[in-house]
């Protein structure tokens, strides 16, 4: 009993190791850098199958370094051995996980473990020491700096944030439109926390500043801030990043002009290496401060404000339309501008008002401009008089809520039209809307030709009659065409795949003399293939010989043609990787066996 029991746990034993054979590991490209450089860390999965769902390992965020960016990729490898005759093919899946950290401060830090689950077993890496040193000279070359306007500000208060990007002159640095955009991205995600956050800029442009003597190339960008809490809110740094670029220079001996010249290596061009760099800007703390209770007809508007009303024309007869025209420009944006409020006006019909709103972004922040226009139609003759209106904001300047007043304008309304007798008052907004409507356009009557009490004795109509009648029998005759096609469409793939199959093997005949072995030996293994891929409706392309034997047994194919298919399949896996000479007489041996192969395959009854 022992002795049948240990065999079959062997054979367990390695089904489960096949099952699922992974392995897990993490290293960093180095573990000693410089302040201001990076470090690319590489998790790296290998398994024996695909694997499905989540798995990427996660860096929790650390006190000692910033996660700059995460990127993956995978790739497959197989390799192929033939031992005695008999071939043995492995497959490995390698699953990559990048990280791009930059240390926060100088000394040395534990990079901690990662870990990963896969199918319900986690996997967990060792960590590592990394050894940061003092920033670099070519550190400072490049520096970002965060600038406010007012540290201090209300609610909903305008400011500017300006960035620099200070680069020293001929300083051997890159910068990429890439790292700016990178850079702005994460610094609006940082601000949008607390901010409403607006560019100020469309593009970007250099500028040669002079800085405590020193040359620099500066670039500037803007951003406009409203702040949506109260309260001291902390911007927290942004990592930047960018390439420097060193010269590499050759090695002593292998450049045979270097004992006689020193300087043989910038005659003949040394190489230039590309350093992955990243500086930290500054951080910045901006207070601001909770609007004081605000009174009852408050727009929602902070800032510097004003507004114009008009109306045109002066004096109109009654009935005729009058336009009211108010526009509020100020310093914010649309979505804080509040609306105003038309006060009730007797005998005028007020129609709701058109609005116009226009935004002006420049470098001096954002200007907005709210435009109302009213049509009113008095009703009569006599003085219309439109109140005063008022519209309410707050003035950080002066810390308190002003009210913007507009002097009251008066209309002189004629008398009208004369109207018909009987009416007794003006159209309403509603029936003006409606008038559009109401028109009908009156139609002449078209004249026709003759008609008659027997029309089926006309002989136009005796041809015209049955073609209603052959357009539906057709489209029946379509559609129950459509079905059977679509029933038996496997079955008409399946006999072309015979088909394919012996033009392909002739197409081979004719060039076999000619053809490379390997190319020769590819033709006739894809052939097969294709052919039963398209016979037996599964993907026979990359299958082990096993797979192939248990889906073609599962089809009820006989057990001797599915020897043959598997021998002759394995014997041009042995011409092609065991490095046997093919002649002559053996390509025509297997373009023989590949033919009656074919023939054989075709006859055989597709199973389920």
């Amino acid at each position: 009993m022992i002795r049948l029991l240990a065999p079959m746990l062997i054979i367990g034993l390695c089904a489960a190791a096949q099952a699922q054979d992974i392995s897990f590991s993490v290293s960093a490209d180095r573990t000693s850098a410089m302040l201001g450089e990076r470090i690319q860390v590489t998790a790296q999965i290998v398994s024996n199958k695909q694997l499905s769902g989540s798995f990427a390992p996660q860096v929790t965020k650390s006190e000692d370094f910033d996660v700059l960016g995460m990127n993956q990729n995978s790739s497959q490898s197989t390799s192929i051995q033939v031992i005695n005759g008999k071939m043995t093919q492995t497959v490995n899946i390698t699953y990559f996980f990048y990280y791009s950290i930059a240390p926060k401060k100088t000394g040395s830090f534990t990079f901690p473990a990662l870990k990963t689950v896969i199918d319900g077993k986690t996997y967990t890496s060792n960590p590592f020491t990394v050894t940061v040193g003092k920033e670099t000279a070519q550190a400072s070359d490049v520096r970002v700096i965060l600038s406010v306007s007012k540290k201090s500000l209300y609610q909903g208060e305008q400011a500017f944030l300006t960035i620099k990007v200070v680069q020293k002159a001929g300083a051997q640095v890159q910068l990429s439109q890439q790292g700016f955009m990178a850079f702005f991205d994460k610094l609006e995600k940082e601000l949008s926390k607390d901010f409403a956050v607006v560019r100020l800029f469309n593009q970007l442009k250099g500028v040669m500043e002079v800085e405590n003597g020193e040359k620099s190339v500066v670039v500037k960008a803007q951003y406009a801030l409203f702040p949506i809490t109260a309260g001291d809110i902390a911007v927290a740094p942004v990592p930047f990043e960018y390439v420097s670029l060193k010269r590499v220079q050759s090695r002593r001996g292998v450049n045979p002009f270097e004992d006689f010249f020193p300087d043989a290596d910038e005659f003949f061009g040394g190489g230039v290496q590309q350093v992955s760099r990243s500086v930290v800007s500054n951080g910045l703390t901006i207070h601001s401060v909770q609007l004081p209770p605000s009174p009852a007809g408050f727009s929602g508007a902070v800032g510097s404000f004003s507004m114009n009303v008009g109306a045109d024309p002066k004096t109109v007869p009654s009935g005729e339309a009058v336009t009211l025209s108010v526009i509020i420009r100020g310093s914010t944006r649309p979505g804080s501008m509040g609306e105003i409020a038309l006060p009730q006006l007797s005998d005028c019909e007020v129609f709701t008002p058109e609005k116009h709103v226009s935004v002006d972004t420049t470098q001096n922040g954002i200007s907005c401009q709210k435009g109302y226009k009213y049509l009113l139609i008095p009703r009569q003759e006599g003085t219309l008089t439109i109140p005063s209106l008022t519209w309410e904001y707050f003035d950080p300047a002066a810390a308190s809520y002003k009210t913007l007043r507009s002097d009251p304008i008066t209309i002189a309304v004629t008398k009208g039209k004369a109207t018909q007798a009987g009416q007794t008052r003006y159209l309403t907004q509603e029936e003006i809307r409606q008038v559009g409507q109401d028109i009908r356009y009156i139609k002449t009557s078209v004249p026709g030709g003759r008609q008659t009490d027997q029309p089926y004795k006309n002989p136009l109509f005796l041809i015209l009659f049955p073609i209603p009648f052959l357009i539906a029998g057709f489209s029946l005759l379509y559609k129950i065409q459509a079905q059977r096609y679509e029933k038996d469409a496997s079955l008409a793939l399946r006999q072309k795949a015979a088909r394919r199959a012996f033009r392909t093997i002739a197409q081979v005949r004719k060039k076999a003399d000619a053809m490379p072995a390997t190319d020769f030996l590819a033709r006739i293994a894809a052939c097969l293939e294709d052919f039963v891929t398209h016979k037996y409706g599964f993907s026979a392309t990359g299958t082990t010989l096993d797979e192939l034997r248990q889906q073609l047994a599962a089809r009820h194919v006989e057990t001797g043609v599915i020897g043959r298919l598997a021998g002759l399949l394995e014997s041009m896996d042995t011409f092609r990787f065991g490095r046997r000479s093919l002649d002559a007489a053996s390509r025509a041996a297997m373009l023989q066996q590949a033919t009656q192969l074919v023939r054989d395959l075709a006859k055989q009854k597709r199973g389920s």
